[in-house]
């Protein structure tokens, strides 16, 4: 029989896929003050989020890892190598490389050197040194901006900075935080949720109070400038940290249509919206206020994800980029069934 489908985390994953496409869509709009909180806002916990999911249900399987991480981040860099090339009238193989990721494809290198630490990161067998690893990479993940040579190359900056939140989400899965949270009485949730808000919203009063952030801070891939980067740091992580939490506590654990079928196929909409993206910027610029042009974004952005975020067209890339073509195992069927892509994978 198989596991009842976690729908809370296919929620999340397709909440935080629309933020990452639509956060994509803002950054070609005029700078405005709309655009400035709102790029503010999402982008201090959107990824951070979506390693914690992705760390949730990850596994250590090489064979996967190469066919589900490596032979799309291969392919997809080739290609964006070769259309950089094309566009600028060089020689196609010019700088072809795959140690320095094309815009959204770090996220696969990345996600390659996490699910590489999983046979440390089980090393750690009780909860107390488990939260000693998490801890630890927490420290590290915001003293890792003092080392000038950690950035573009295999993205390591973000590498390290975000990987508190793979190694956290490891745990959580491991624990099945999801079943717990399901198995907490109506009264204790509630607490729990309020507790969480409440952390959001002090946290982030906290990071406003000191200053809005750059983007390079945001995006955690450059080495610090001064002891305001590192201040900034700091808070950036404990509010990504409790938006995790709060994300967790508060999702709802039912189906909601097309934001939980995208939820479940987040790696084709992660992978081919930035072709989209491209295309879209021959179109003329949006006239009309920035409301409205926000507006349009996200009315775009929830249009590619019905169109690239389908069962169809996920199923497809799954079986081409994601291992479908391999033999299935007892554990990857069951983990289907908990609304998981066999290979652990998540996309974002």
């Amino acid at each position: 029989m198989a596991s009842k489908r976690d729908y809370r985390l296919d929620n999340i994953r397709g909440a935080l896929i629309f933020l990452v496409v639509f956060c994509h869509l803002l950054v070609e709009l005029p700078h405005g003050p709309l655009v400035g909180v709102l790029y503010q806002v999402v982008y201090l916990f959107h990824m951070p989020a979506f390693v914690f999911v992705t760390g949730y249900f990850a596994r250590f399987r090489p064979q996967r890892i190469a066919a589900g991480l490596l032979l799309p981040y291969v392919v997809f860099q080739v290609i964006s190598i070769v259309r950089r090339n094309l566009v600028a009238g060089r020689v196609w193989f010019v700088g072809m490389t795959l140690l320095y990721p094309q815009w959204t494809l770090w996220y696969l290198l990345a996600c390659v050197l996490w699910y590489v630490t999983i046979p440390l990161l089980d090393k750690a067998t009780t909860r107390r040194t488990q939260t000693i690893v998490v801890a630890a990479g927490l420290v590290l993940s915001v003293v890792c901006g003092f080392a000038p040579w950690l950035g573009e190359f295999m993205d390591l900056a973000r590498v390290v900075a975000l990987f508190p939140f793979f190694a956290a989400g490891y745990y959580a899965g491991r624990h099945r935080l999801s079943e717990r949270i399901d198995a907490l009485g109506p009264a204790m949730l509630r607490r729990v949720r309020l507790a969480s808000v409440c952390a959001v919203g002090v946290l982030t009063a906290l990071h406003y109070l000191h200053g809005s952030c750059p983007a390079y801070v945001l995006y955690r891939d450059t080495p610090f400038a001064s002891m305001w980067d590192f201040e900034a740091r700091v808070l950036v992580q404990l509010v990504a940290a409790a938006w995790c939490l709060m994300l967790m506590v508060c999702a709802p654990q039912r189906d909601l249509g097309f934001v939980s079928v995208a939820g479940r196929n987040t790696m084709s909409v992660y992978l081919l919206h930035p072709w989209v993206i491209r295309v879209l910027r021959h179109v003329p610029p949006l006239p009309g206020s920035e409301l409205f042009k926000v507006a349009v974004c996200a009315v775009v952005a929830a249009i590619i994800l019905v169109a690239l975020g389908n069962d169809r067209v996920g199923t497809a890339f799954r079986y081409v980029f994601a291992g479908g073509w391999l033999k299935k195992t007892s554990h990857d069927r069951a983990m289907a069934g908990r609304g998981q892509a066999p290979n652990g994978q998540d996309g974002s």
